[in-house]
């Protein structure tokens, strides 16, 4: 065996960790966001509450921007994949729609604190984040408003601007983390069939079939 299929293990374990550590800092970091607002965060703190000291922090991230855009670009990537991977199914518009709406309204439900922070904290991305940021919501939304359009040319949606449709259905979503409560009386499974309910009838055309 060579060198390089001896170091190989050992670099895959290193590799492992290092992305383990990056989660640890992104989650930790993301719940001192939420709590108290990203200006009020040091990087102290998130070293603090994983006790860590703060140069392994500075290893994993260059500062606390870094790790603010970090969690807006995860929540997007876990919230673009989901509903994209439901679009891929090429099920009806209005299975699809529901089911994505559905997915959406999950993800607010079962990630508060990143969606706290994706509402709250924005003002705080640099100009170059922030039209990033702006590219990567016109994405998101133009996948709604892809599977939207089919439904108004196939009969089944009302004939009303998509971005008006998707823009009301997503931004009622968004606000879930707010009110929220993983021990109410209702799962975050029952609040996302609900919602997928409401929204379909909100937007069905009064002439498609039930």
């Amino acid at each position: 065996m060579t060198k390089a299929h001896k170091a190989a293990p050992r670099e895959e374990i290193a590799l492992r960790k290092h992305t383990v550590v990056r989660d640890e800092i992104l989650i930790s970091a993301a719940r001192l966001f939420a709590e108290r607002g990203y200006r009020a965060v040091t990087m102290d703190d998130i070293a603090a509450t994983l006790q860590y000291t703060k140069s392994v922090i500075y290893y994993y991230f260059k500062n606390k921007n870094e790790i603010l855009w970090q969690i807006y670009c995860r929540t997007f990537e876990k919230y673009s994949g989901d509903v994209e991977a439901i679009r891929d199914k090429n099920e009806t518009p209005e299975i699809t729609m529901s089911l994505m709406i559905r997915q959406h309204a999950l993800n607010v439900m079962k990630n508060p604190e990143w969606a706290a922070i994706y509402n709250k904290e924005e003002s705080e991305l640099n100009p170059q984040q922030k039209q990033q940021l702006s590219r990567m919501k016109r994405n998101y939304d133009a996948v709604f408003e892809s599977v939207f359009q089919r439904g108004v040319s196939d009969g089944v949606f009302r004939d009303i601007p998509p971005h008006v449709a998707v823009g009301a259905s997503l931004g009622m979503c968004n606000w879930l983390h707010v009110w929220f409560n993983s021990k109410g009386s209702l799962t975050a499974d029952e609040i996302a069939d609900l919602f997928a309910s409401m929204l379909w009838k909100g937007y069905k055309a009064e002439n498609a079939s039930s």
